[in-house]
């Protein structure tokens, strides 16, 4: 995931010239982020205790219930706000939501092992913060000019089994009962 995240990076440098002297985004390059951006939110999903679907590498997204709706916007980029793109404060609020996201998952696994159950609160922020963080990444690969909220997020994680824009599936009950 870090050397494609790494090209995604590399790419997003060409999209910003092409941008500067076009005004348009090359849709290759963004498809190629698009799909990283989908396999970040599958990985992440996995490693922020999510899910328990170990997630396959590649395209495919296997059984792993997590897909990342996100689409191309229909306006042609903003010249000034792609030029100006490195000046963005909404890194430093990830950063910092990011390490209440660690703490919360790192107490929701103490609980998981002891109680066989994930909060759910913590469960719903560590998402709400997949979420964010993804809009983040979408916008500093300059996918999209739509400046990316904590409390809106555009990019959205759904199961596939269930309409896009939905939640994941709810966090596993307790387990059930008989000999420990």
């Amino acid at each position: 995931m870090s050397l494609w995240g790494q090209l995604a990076e590399l790419l997003a440098v060409i999209q910003w010239f092409i941008v500067l002297f076009t005004g348009q985004r090359n849709d290759g390059i963004w498809n190629m982020q698009r799909a990283y951006l989908d396999y970040a939110a599958r990985v992440q999903g996995y490693v922020w205790l999510l899910h328990d679907e170990f997630p396959p590498f590649g395209t495919e997204s296997g059984r792993v219930p997590v897909v990342f709706d996100f689409d191309p916007q229909p306006d042609p980029p903003n010249r000034l706000t792609n030029a100006l793109r490195l000046i963005c404060p909404v890194l430093l609020l990830a950063a910092v939501i990011g390490i209440g996201a660690y703490v919360g998952a790192v107490i929701s696994w103490f609980a998981i092992v002891i109680t066989g159950r994930h909060p759910r609160g913590m469960w719903e922020f560590v998402l709400k913060f997949l979420r964010f963080y993804l809009e983040v990444t979408a916008y500093t690969l300059l996918m999209t000019d739509t400046y990316p909220s904590f409390g809106r997020s555009t990019a959205s994680m759904a199961s596939p089994a269930s309409t896009p824009g939905s939640p994941l599936p709810p966090p596993p009950g307790p387990p059930p009962p008989g000999p420990r």
